[in-house]
């Protein structure tokens, strides 16, 4: 790798110190190019992401479909999908980039296609999660849950979370969802708060195609692509989600294993 682009949080990094030291830290290492701002260039090799996980979400979602891989940087408080602090020595960091001693994993994607009037109206994706919850404070809605067109349940809930492996540590886990592997492939579906004392978790393949059709005679509801800006569903709209043809490529330096990076992020 050679030609690297900067995005950073803007909130993080107000005044751009960290972003100059990751540049200097890489032109200092041998990179030949480096990029920064909201456009990224065709011919670049790496992105480095400065922030926490919903900025490596909001870069992933930036890039989708580009097949650029992401580095993150961490200047947040938890950084489940970041390799690097900037709190400790950055350039050796750079330097594992410049001179390949990295690898590069592959994390499944969604899709979702919201229906109204039982046409398609919105296509969006997700590296993390797709939740659907209420609008209002303390807000329970009614959905059904159908998996490859065959219906499976009637669910009163503050909402529902589908998630990949990659998001199973977020608001999955939270909601009592199970933690997957985030290499593995498969999709998670998580109701919030179930009115009910036997609702569980279902793991699901792949290949599984979830839909969730929102019950009449209740307050709108808000379907989110990994926290972004929502998208509103009134009674009779459904949401389809499904494996997307793209993946998010990330960037891993350390060698750790997947329980050791948990222990020491979440434990």
């Amino acid at each position: 790798m050679k030609r690297f682009h900067i995005i950073a949080n803007s909130t993080k990094d107000p005044n751009g110190v960290y972003t100059s030291r990751i540049n200097a830290a890489l032109k200092k290492v041998g990179a030949e190019s480096v990029t920064i701002g909201p456009s990224v260039p065709n011919d670049t090799d790496a992105i480095i992401v400065l922030g926490g996980d919903g900025t490596m979400l909001r870069a992933a979602g930036n890039i989708f479909g580009r097949n650029i891989p992401l580095l993150g940087v961490n200047i947040g408080n938890l950084g489940y999908l970041t390799e690097c602090d900037m709190d400790s020595d950055i350039e050796p960091c750079m330097r594992k980039l410049i001179e390949g001693d990295y690898t590069v994993e592959n994390r499944m994607m969604m899709c979702g296609k919201i229906y109204k009037a039982k046409r398609a109206a919105v296509e969006d994706h997700s590296l993390n999660d797709i939740t659907i919850t209420g609008c209002g404070p303390l807000c329970l809605i009614r959905y059904e849950l159908y998996v490859n067109n065959e219906f499976l349940n009637n669910y009163s809930a503050d909402g529902l979370v589908i998630s990949t492996p990659t998001g199973s540590t977020g608001y999955n886990m939270s909601a009592g969802g199970p933690i997957a592997q985030p290499r593995a492939n498969l999709i998670i579906v998580t109701p919030i708060c179930p009115h009910t004392l036997n609702t569980r978790s279902i793991v699901l393949s792949p290949d599984d195609r979830v839909e969730v059709r929102i019950s009449s005679g209740q307050a709108a509801v808000a379907a989110q692509f990994d926290g972004r800006d929502p998208y509103m569903l009134d009674p009779g709209d459904s949401i389809q989600i499904f494996r997307s043809t793209e993946v998010t490529r990330i960037i891993k330096l350390r060698k750790e294993s997947f329980l050791n990076t948990l222990h020491e992020k979440l434990v």
